[in-house]
């Protein structure tokens, strides 16, 4: 069954989130240990931001700050874009494309309630728009 929405594709399980507090160290275990590449980080029950490999990379790693004394807030992307959940995975597609990243919050009332990635988005949504932008990239170098 093709999903309707990013409800479908999220389900109802847990939320792995983070706080701006915790250290690099600590997030990168819990992603390792869930086998995500990025963490909503919430203060309260409320999106602030967001952790992916990506920003470990770049605003820890390559500067040399040590992940158990650098703090999420210091290497988080702040107030992400997002989703609600009755958004269509079509619309994520776009919206991670233009934004060039691979993870986007899903979120009710301001509270998150999923993350979708890249990898989540039903091949049959990818390919028209895939092809889509591709041939906006030939028009535009023509």
């Amino acid at each position: 069954m093709r999903a309707k929405t990013l409800q479908d594709l999220i389900g109802n399980g847990p939320v792995h989130v983070t706080e701006q507090q915790e250290s690099i160290r600590s997030a990168c275990t819990a992603m390792s240990a869930a086998n995500i590449g990025a963490l909503p980080v919430v203060e309260g029950k409320q999106l602030v931001g967001i952790l992916s490999e990506r920003d470990v990379i770049r605003r820890c790693v390559i500067v040399n700050r040590l992940p158990e004394d650098t703090t999420v807030k210091q290497v988080m992307t702040p107030n992400p874009q997002w989703l609600p959940a009755d958004a269509r995975p079509a619309e994520a597609l776009e919206v991670m494309i233009k934004g060039r990243f691979r993870h986007l919050p899903v979120c009710e009332g301001g509270r998150i309630v999923g993350v979708v990635s890249l990898r989540d988005i039903p091949k049959d949504t990818i390919n028209p728009i895939e092809r889509f932008f591709r041939g906006a990239r030939r028009r535009a170098t023509v």
